[in-house]
């Protein structure tokens, strides 16, 4: 029996917010200057989304099958290079001093 879920899911964004602290670290061994407060990170995370097609479960079922479907059509890579992208779009331009 499927666990009953009190709201749908976007994998999409669970899956941005697992990766990018990764590809953010990485981008800063090559990009040192790059700032990583919170406002430029909550950026990175909203053009990335604004990017993505979303995902959504409403099961755990759909959860796992989404899962799945992402990382076997490239998903994670695709998200890597969108993060990517966004990291610097935000670095060139942060909301702040």
């Amino acid at each position: 029996m499927s666990r009953i879920y009190k709201k749908m899911i976007n994998y999409t964004e669970e899956a941005v917010r697992r990766i990018m602290p990764g590809v953010l670290k990485e981008y800063l061994k090559s990009n040192p200057g790059t700032c990583t407060c919170s406002i430029c990170q909550d950026d990175i995370l909203a053009l990335t989304l604004n990017e993505l097609p979303p995902h959504y479960a409403a099961s755990l079922a759909g959860e796992i099958f989404t899962e799945v479907s992402l990382d076997l059509i490239g998903g994670k890579a695709q998200i890597i290079t969108v993060i990517t992208r966004t990291i610097k779009q935000v670095s060139e331009k942060p909301r702040h001093k």
